[in-house]
């Protein structure tokens, strides 16, 4: 009779699930759901932020900090090419630039030879020509002239000749500027 007695317990015990025992169960999923969307939600706005930070970013080394202000002039002993003097000044909407020596690198490139910075003051040098203070800093407004003394470099560059300097800022893209000299070297010349 003891074992009718249990099996009879037994069938008792089992019940289904209330309906308060339903609601806490799919309370606790909701928080659980809600907690993982918000994880999802909070690194998906880092990562947006940070695209956006590499973006700027991208666009601030691939935009030109500094463009070139009037024209290219060269000079020459009617045989070889002696100098070249340009003048640049700070695109608009960009930081200051530091023209100081081991800052700004020049890259001088011939059919000759390529040498890496030739920015030392004796074969290219850079001097203000309108800036409101002499610190070596390139601002919106100011005008430096780029002076590259060919003949320091031991480049012998004649007629039809072509070369290639850069200036490599610090910070932004690379002013790039290649220039052919004319047929017949005249004292001045105009290379655009």
């Amino acid at each position: 009779m003891t074992w009718g007695k249990s099996k009879q317990s037994l069938r008792t015990q089992r019940r289904g699930l209330t309906g308060l025992e339903t609601a806490i169960i799919l309370i606790a999923f909701v928080i659980v759901a809600s907690a993982f969307a918000f994880t999802v939600l909070n690194v998906g706005f880092q990562s947006t932020q940070k695209s956006q930070e590499v973006i700027a970013a991208g666009m601030e080394e691939a935009s030109s900090v500094m463009e070139i202000d009037g024209a290219v002039i060269a000079k020459s002993d009617g045989n070889a090419l002696k100098n070249v003097t340009f003048v640049v000044k700070l695109s608009a909407g960009k930081s200051p630039v530091d023209l100081s020596v081991g800052k700004l690198a020049i890259t001088w490139t011939s059919k000759n030879m390529h040498e890496d910075n030739i920015y030392d003051g004796t074969r290219a040098n850079v001097t203000a020509v309108f800036a409101e203070d002499t610190d070596m800093y390139l601002r919106y407004g100011d005008k430096y002239k780029v002076i590259i003394n060919v003949t320091a470099l031991g480049d012998t560059l004649g007629a039809n000749d072509e070369f290639k300097i850069e200036l490599k800022p610090p910070k932004g893209a690379v002013l790039t500027l290649a220039r052919r000299l004319p047929p017949a070297l005249d004292p001045v010349m105009f290379l655009g």
